[in-house]
């Protein structure tokens, strides 16, 4: 039986890796230590607009582009540190290659910088098995990134053919804007969604 999708587009954070939680306390300290006039609204602005990427973020929060430039660098390069304690949920490394060898297209959209995703990746020995991976360093806004993915599967159908894997509310906007099908991750809230505690349990969407 020929499949329903050909292409799968998965989140990094919180989708294949436990990492949000830890990202959001490191960069809280950050101003907590360099900003703390600016640490409320930094705490409640980073907890409320995680589909934004962190330079939109920020000059949000400093309402200077020339100072979120600077403060993006270095929180990008505290969080590189990061690589090293984040860990993938269980058999993640497993299902990815489980779903490349069954002729699955793969996808990664990350709020998290060029370096840090792809050594990620490349650490557990899966950045191969995917077409591309997108980073918010470089291109800032998610609907840039699902139709650069388009434009790479040269499929007029791509986005009919999408499975997206999200986390966030806006992932879900994201994916209805271009009527992606779409599975949330670890969200139990509401009953009405797609959803799947791990992406060990992508079989039965697809």
């Amino acid at each position: 039986m020929m499949n329903k999708y050909k292409y799968i587009i998965f989140d990094l954070d919180w989708t294949l890796i436990n990492s949000t939680h830890k990202i959001l306390d490191i960069i809280e300290d950050y101003f907590l230590d360099n900003y703390p006039e600016l640490y409320d609204t930094a705490r409640y602005y980073m907890e409320n607009s995680q589909w934004q990427s962190l330079q939109e973020q920020l000059e949000n929060i400093f309402q200077d582009k020339k100072i979120a430039d600077k403060e993006t660098k270095k929180i990008y390069k505290i969080l590189w540190n990061l690589r090293d304690k984040v860990k993938f949920f269980p058999w993640v490394q497993e299902k990815i290659k489980e779903l490349y060898k069954n002729w699955y297209k793969i996808f990664l959209t990350t709020w998290s910088s060029t370096k840090f995703a792809k050594q990620t990746l490349k650490d557990w020995s899966i950045d191969k098995y995917f077409e591309k991976i997108i980073w918010s360093d470089k291109i800032l806004k998610w609907k840039q990134h699902l139709e650069i993915f388009k434009e790479l599967s040269w499929d007029e159908y791509f986005y009919k053919k999408a499975l997206y894997i999200w986390d966030w509310d806006m992932d879900k906007i994201f994916a209805l804007e271009s009527w992606i099908d779409f599975i949330r991750v670890w969200i139990k809230w509401n009953k009405n969604e797609n959803k799947i505690k791990s992406i060990l349990e992508i079989d039965k969407y697809l």
